[in-house]
């Protein structure tokens, strides 16, 4: 895109230059020439689904732009709506130990990082660093086994006639 309208450039360091300022990225640079759309759409999206949707939704909402649409970049999309993607998380370790009052902390938006991770590998086959996230940070206990969701999706029928044709070939 930069080598059709950037006239003249003599390397790849040169495209990333746009009016005096040398950008990190080929794509910043892209924006600063106004050649890329504005992710505006996006924020609308999720701004108008916080308003009547469920957190799960809202999740899956960012979930799907994420992985389909690329924001740029993604982790504004992130802070800006993570309260109301963690809001039933909150919600349910509210109850867990009684104590209603409990504001969000960093245990909450990490489960709840967690959560769009599984739905992102599931989706696209890419973790959250792929897609320009910052990682979640796993435990041992309760971290996402591709292979075994797949597994426990299958339906038991599609499992059984794999088990007895390798059992047949034996």
């Amino acid at each position: 895109m930069l080598l059709v309208n950037v006239p003249g450039p003599r390397s790849f360091q040169k495209l990333k230059i746009v009016d005096g300022v040398t950008h990190a990225t080929f794509r910043s640079a892209w924006r600063a020439l106004n050649l890329l759309e504005s992710d505006q759409q996006w924020d609308i999206s999720i701004n108008d689904a916080c308003n009547t949707a469920h957190p799960n939704q809202i999740r899956a909402l960012f979930e799907i732009i994420l992985t389909s649409c690329f924001p740029s970049p993604p982790t504004e999309l992130w802070e800006r709506y993570r309260s109301h993607m963690a809001e039933d998380i909150l919600h349910r370790v509210r109850l867990e130990n009684g104590n209603m009052v409990m504001e969000f902390r960093e245990g909450i938006y990490n489960e709840t990082l967690i959560n769009i991770e599984d739905k992102c590998l599931t989706i696209a086959n890419k973790v959250l660093i792929q897609l320009g996230m910052a990682a979640s940070t796993r435990t041992e206990i309760g971290s996402f086994d591709v292979d075994l969701h797949r597994e426990q999706s299958s339906p038991t029928s599609v499992i059984s006639s794999f088990m007895s044709i390798q059992t047949f070939l034996n």
